[in-house]
């Protein structure tokens, strides 16, 4: 699910350890895309994958599209042929291992920072404490002592609920929030390394969904029933702020073909986002489910975020308010 909301990949974003589509299904998606762009496609490019889920899997298919020649990691040696389906190179790598990521990142012009917390160790405060550092700032410290262009994949929950600014929306000049959730420290330290270095960004991105090997927002909420007891961390009068893969791999490529540097919300906003309540009752209803349980542990954010500072540098997202099933 990265990169998105950390309460929806609580629930959600079992995309990560799915079997990985067909090269045939990733060309028959791309010969129909049209591509987002302020300028001209950059010249032929080396990139580096750090962490190769959902969003980095298919960044890593469209770059290879382009010509591009891609590395991508993982930190399971029974990944590296799925990988190697759309990349030209997989590798093991753990991003907390400096010297291993610069050497995946020899002859690298940029590196795409798409790590994410293992899935079953996110779910308490306390398992997010012990993973959420290892996994997100570790990885982006590695990743700007090996290259100076380092894009990072962060989140919304850099903001939490967002109350902090009297503010009617949450946009880049929203203070990030002062909580001692892991999910707001941890994406907020990996995001000063990155933008420690001259060339790094942040993509403050939502929920993620879309991809082939993801489960919709109905699936999830059984898998909530059936693994977390009904019960999940985020709040219920959080917006449920949501961003298709395919919208989060244009964005990157967009980010990387502009020089854009600095931090960026990456969220439709077109829409208002509905509250998690509202989404997931009416769910659970129309599959004769119980309401979930919100234990509000999670603050993410209450107010519509605003992408318009990407807008303005020329960004359209493609699916902008698209039906939650």
């Amino acid at each position: 699910m990265p990169k998105s909301q950390p309460g929806m990949r609580e629930i959600g974003d079992t995309g990560r350890t799915k079997v990985l589509a067909t090269r045939r299904s990733y060309g028959a998606r791309h010969i129909s895309h049209t591509r987002n762009r302020r300028t001209h496609e950059r010249p032929a490019m080396k990139l580096l994958v750090l962490g190769c889920g959902n969003a980095g899997l298919e960044v890593a298919s469209r770059a290879k599209a382009r010509g591009w020649e891609v590395v991508a990691t993982t930190t399971r040696d029974s990944r590296i042929a799925e990988i190697e389906q759309v990349a030209d190179k997989g590798l093991v790598v753990r991003g907390a291992d400096v010297e291993a990521v610069k050497a995946a990142a020899q002859g690298c012009d940029a590196i795409l920072v798409s790590v994410s917390p293992p899935i079953m160790q996110s779910r308490t405060v306390e398992e997010r404490e012990q993973s959420y550092g290892d996994v997100l700032v570790a990885s982006c410290q590695s990743s700007v002592q090996a290259l100076p262009r380092v894009v990072f994949m962060s989140s919304i929950s850099v903001y939490a609920d967002g109350l902090q600014s009297s503010s009617d929306v949450i946009d880049e000049q929203t203070p990030r929030a002062n909580s001692e959730e892991p999910s707001t420290v941890y994406y907020s330290l990996a995001e000063d390394a990155v933008l420690s270095s001259p060339g790094g960004t942040v993509l403050r991105l939502a929920d993620i969904y879309g991809h082939p090997r993801d489960i919709d927002f109905t699936a999830r909420v059984k898998l909530a029933h059936e693994h977390m007891g009904g019960s999940v961390s985020f709040a219920a009068d959080g917006r449920l702020h949501r961003i298709h893969v395919e919208d989060v791999a244009d964005a990157l490529l967009y980010v990387l073909d502009n020089n854009l540097t600095g931090a960026y919300n990456c969220v439709p906003d077109i829409a208002p986002s509905p509250t998690n309540k509202e989404t997931f009752d009416r769910l659970a209803d129309a599959a004769g489910l119980g309401h979930l349980e919100f234990r509000g542990e999670l603050k993410t954010p209450m107010k519509q975020v605003s992408s318009k500072k990407l807008r303005d540098a020329g960004f359209v997202f493609k699916h902008p308010d698209d039906v939650i099933v």
